[in-house]
């Protein structure tokens, strides 16, 4: 599986480096769109826009797999081991990301 480097750029107004990362984090947790570049070597580039969100509802019901019943958003979902490692290798480059973007002495 080939691998590529996803970079997301925002020109954002605030008073230091750490509050500029945190609205640019905001605005992409908004859920509106977030521009990307992607580049899978050096002369490949792609431009692309994806939504921030999935474009579901949480008024609308969730199928049950166990009983095929529908089942109201707010019951929780069950998560799985593998989505639980995602969230942590998530949250582990997030905060890489942050750390990169501190002032050095």
């Amino acid at each position: 599986m080939p691998f590529y480097l996803v970079i997301q750029t925002s020109l954002i107004e605030a008073d230091d480096e750490e509050a500029a990362a945190r609205i640019a984090v905001d605005q992409i947790r908004s859920g509106n769109k977030v521009a990307v570049t992607v580049k899978s070597d050096e002369t490949t580039v792609s431009h692309i826009v994806v939504a921030a969100k999935p474009a579901i509802s949480l008024a609308d019901p969730v199928a049950d797999p166990e009983d095929g019943g529908p089942v109201p958003a707010t019951h929780p979902a069950p998560t799985s081991a593998v989505e639980a490692d995602r969230k942590a290798t998530l949250k582990r480059i997030v905060a890489d990301a942050f750390s990169l973007l501190k002032r050095r002495p």
